[in-house]
């Protein structure tokens, strides 16, 4: 058999040692600055002020569901916690047989968030594990951002074994679980360890912290931009410069994560849609 000629489109590389990784990754940092992490916070904000806010009520630390505006928007709140239309999809298909009463547990219920997450989760077992997590962690996240925290492939995925909370935690240890409720509580606790991180890389800055609206949304806005940069860095290293080139910018990489639209940037713009 004749051996098969190499790809024009994956570069040859020595594994992940290799030293052009290094520097990859480098070049894939400098392209979000603080800005970038601001700005995505502050769409973060802005959808949940449009999309969550006017359908889930606070109520003495209850959230009430108003179950007929939830129906008619559900299609944009699943496609704002998972970051495929595919998964998107899925999640409202499933929804549109079965209702919305499985959601005054994890709105309702007594129990700690952790324990709300993983029964909710159990419930919805014709989902995939991983679908339905990103549903009831986004949901809350989005509805109490100070309160409830993210749990995404991007950020842990326990059947793979990959994410970018071991990647900035150093290893998989603080991360492993028996069950959901745990698994959620200690995706929280690593996602506030990794703010330590965040704070050496120069993209927390007074404007993103200090205020009130923009800080419960850094931290996902960062772990998204910080996942970002790994799969940037790690897919041009693999690539040719020319399909390089076909990537999405950075930051677009972390709005997509993160469930948000993509946004052009200046210099992309024509004459007549650059205001300056």
């Amino acid at each position: 058999m004749q051996p098969q000629p190499q790809s024009h489109i994956i570069k040859q590389k020595t594994g992940p040692d290799d030293p052009e990784l290094q520097m990859t990754l480098q070049e894939a940092l400098g392209q979000v600055a603080p800005d970038d992490v601001i700005a995505i916070a502050d769409e973060l904000v802005e959808r949940r002020a449009h999309l969550f806010s006017g359908r889930f009520d606070f109520a003495q630390r209850e959230l009430q569901t108003d179950s007929a505006s939830l129906a008619s928007s559900f299609a944009d709140i699943a496609s704002a916690v998972t970051h495929t239309k595919a998964n998107a999809r899925t999640i409202t298909n499933y929804f549109a047989q079965s209702g919305f009463v499985t959601f005054d547990q994890l709105f309702n219920g007594d129990a700690p968030a952790p324990v709300r997450v993983a029964t909710f989760v159990e419930k919805l077992n014709a989902l995939d594990t991983r679908l339905a997590l990103e549903l009831a962690t986004g949901l809350l996240h989005n509805i109490s951002p100070k309160e409830n925290w993210l749990w995404t492939r991007w950020l842990w995925d326990p059947t793979t074994g990959t994410g970018i909370l071991p990647l900035l935690a150093g290893s998989t240890h603080n991360l492993l679980a028996d069950n959901l409720a745990d698994g959620y509580a200690r995706v929280g606790a690593v996602s506030a360890m990794s703010m330590k991180f965040g704070e050496g890389t120069g993209l927390w800055t007074d404007e993103l912290m200090n205020s009130e609206k923009r800080a419960p949304f850094a931290n996902s806005a960062f772990l998204a931009c910080a996942y970002g940069v790994y799969m940037y860095g790690s897919t041009s290293w693999r690539l040719s410069r020319d399909f390089n080139e076909l990537l999405p910018s950075l930051p677009n990489m972390a709005r997509r994560l993160l469930g948000l639209p993509k946004m052009e940037s200046a210099s992309h713009l024509t004459d007549e849609q650059n205001p300056v």
